[in-house]
């Protein structure tokens, strides 16, 4: 049997991609001197309300790489050149496009020696290309999969050996992990910064100043990931039931971020302080993450038309991922200078549906191209549709192609 693919991750894929475009359109607009409060108060709702997007790329990580590769031996050779080839490739063409568009838009020599090391620079701490820090901070997971392959083994056969008490034992190891998660979002963002300027220069300092970009910070969207992987039918289940209690919680404390938000605003919106380092936001995001889930679930179930258009978005969801920042740079080129003061919202709101309208007409276009996956990742060069028997019909990313066999998924 070839890998089957799971529509709802599709479907999940396609609003974290949405998500995490709304957050750029909004950060767009929301810091220009012009706007007024009542735009600023509403990007701010919105800001909160598309929380989930990265954290969630994050999870569907953990859930691609277990669900193709726990309980099988993993060649590792084989499979690093895969994903470097499918990730890292399109990271580095799309890092040399930021790299020349800022430089020739601010007129820099492109050829000179500076402007070379620049790009080196860029290729380790991407800044003209923004969001593509993601890309090197997800890879770290893909570096270190055969420990985390490793520890799942061990712990599922200890919570294998419970017997009827399989859902405890799992229900505690994901609560031993939320806990010392969390007490690592306490440090990062309570405690890191002060013992950052007392630190000197050196690894140390350099690697708390950078603490975002490394895996350990997004590891329990990881777990929770892997966790959906082996117990698949049951966490669907659950996401599911949860629904109107998730939905409950969500709406609670989306008001409390709000409220932390403008409690710390003053001249302007301190997006900040809804960091994903803080505690409360992590929170915040697993509850998203699981009401997104949730809907999914059903939107796969009962979508009709409108899961056929996510089912769309969600299968050009990395090529417009990466090429999002650069269709935003060129949106909003033209309103940079103008006067938006009581139309921040709508602008960010109409820009938004642009970028990522035209992001995925490009990620759908290179996909046509020749080795245009080097543009749009490999959902371009590898998308076949197996049937699969639970009611699903789809692939799972770029692994369907490869003929593997379907690992038992395991009930919680």
């Amino acid at each position: 049997m070839k890998k089957e693919r799971i529509e709802e991750i599709t479907l999940l894929r396609a609003l974290a991609f949405m998500a995490i475009t709304m957050q750029h359109c909004i950060a767009e607009y929301i810091y220009r001197p012009d706007i007024m409060q009542p735009d600023g108060i509403m990007l701010a709702m919105l800001y909160h309300f598309t929380r989930f997007g990265t954290p969630t790329f994050v999870f569907l990580s953990g859930v691609i790489l277990f669900y193709n590769y726990a309980g099988r031996k993993l060649d590792y050779g084989p499979y690093l050149y895969k994903r470097a080839r499918d990730i890292l490739l399109p990271f580095l063409v799309w890092t040399v496009i930021y790299w020349l568009s800022v430089s020739l838009y601010a007129g820099l020599p492109v050829g000179a020696s500076s402007s070379w090391a620049e790009l080196g620079r860029q290729l380790i701490q991407p800044t003209y290309g923004y969001h593509l820090w993601f890309i090197l901070m997800i890879f770290q997971f893909y570096l270190l999969l055969p420990l985390f392959l490793k520890a799942g083994d061990k712990l599922g056969s200890w919570v294998s050996a419970a017997g009827n008490q399989e859902g405890r034992r799992t229900a505690g190891l994901l609560t031993v992990a939320g806990l010392l998660y969390g007490l690592l979002m306490w440090f990062a963002y309570y405690r890191a910064g002060t013992l950052t300027a007392e630190l000197p220069d050196g690894l140390w300092k350099w690697l708390l100043v950078n603490r975002t970009k490394w895996f350990p910070f997004y590891l329990f969207y990881f777990i929770l990931g892997a966790l959906c992987a082996v117990r698949l039918v049951k966490f669907r289940e659950y996401a599911v039931r949860s629904l109107v209690w998730s939905g409950l919680v969500f709406i609670g404390l989306y008001v409390w971020a709000g409220y932390r938000l403008l409690q710390a605003s003053t001249d302007k919106m301190m997006l900040g302080v809804s960091t994903y380092l803080h505690p409360f936001v992590f929170i915040l995001i697993v509850c998203q993450l699981m009401l997104a889930y949730g809907i999914a679930v059903l939107l796969n179930r009962y979508g009709g038309l409108f899961k056929r258009f996510m089912l769309f978005v969600g299968s050009h969801s990395f090529g417009a991922f990466l090429a999002h920042a650069f269709v935003l740079m060129l949106v909003s080129a033209p309103f940079k200078q103008s006067q938006l003061a009581g139309y921040h919202l709508p602008a960010a709101v109409l820009t938004f549906f642009a970028v990522a309208a035209i992001s995925i007409g490009l990620s759908a276009m290179f996909s046509r191209l020749p080795y245009g996956w080097l543009l749009s990742g490999a959902q371009a060069r590898k998308r076949r549709t197996v049937p699969a028997a639970g009611g699903f019909a789809a692939q799972q990313v770029s692994e369907t192609a490869g003929g593997t066999e379907v690992p038992p998924v395991k009930s919680l």
